[in-house]
């Protein structure tokens, strides 16, 4: 055991780092670049009906300014869209757009199906956040709470 104890001594002794500190590394990436959030509300009224000059392919959508999205951050950063649901409650979440989610009900007429699809885009100086339903029925949109999250 002793003499196990005494190698153990030696090793550390031999191999021990000790000198002047070396160079300074270069930066790492990432120097220079940030992150901003913002959480958008677009209230039920406030959704703009868009519809295609066939009077197909109908769809919500409204737009909101932001001077953060720069010329820079659209070419060389990025965002990313959520959409908050249940927003306020102990069972909030944020979902990643574009998000879609199936539905269906019952009625006198019978069954219905449809999809809703939540999208995003974004240039510089403003975001737009969309809502289509797959039955393209111009139904209002309820009150939505969306999140952008920029990185440059």
């Amino acid at each position: 055991m002793k003499k196990i104890l005494l190698l153990a001594i030696i090793s550390l002794a031999l191999f021990s780092c000790e000198g002047p500190m070396g160079p300074q590394g270069p930066q790492g990436v990432g120097e220079g670049m940030y992150w901003k959030y913002y959480t958008y509300t677009v209230r039920s009224q406030d959704w703009e009906l868009v519809i295609s000059g066939d009077g197909l392919n109908t769809y919500y959508m409204y737009v909101f300014d932001n001077k953060d999205i720069t010329d820079d951050l659209y070419l060389n950063g990025y965002a990313l869209g959520y959409l908050v649901q249940s927003p306020g409650t102990d069972d909030e979440v944020i979902t990643p757009l574009p998000y879609t989610v199936h539905r269906g009900s019952n009625d006198p007429e019978g069954t219905l199906l449809w999809t809703e699809t939540y999208t995003y885009d974004y240039m510089p100086g403003s975001v737009a956040f969309y809502v289509q339903y797959s039955d393209f029925a111009q139904q209002q949109p309820e009150d939505m709470v969306f999140r952008l999250v920029l990185n440059n």
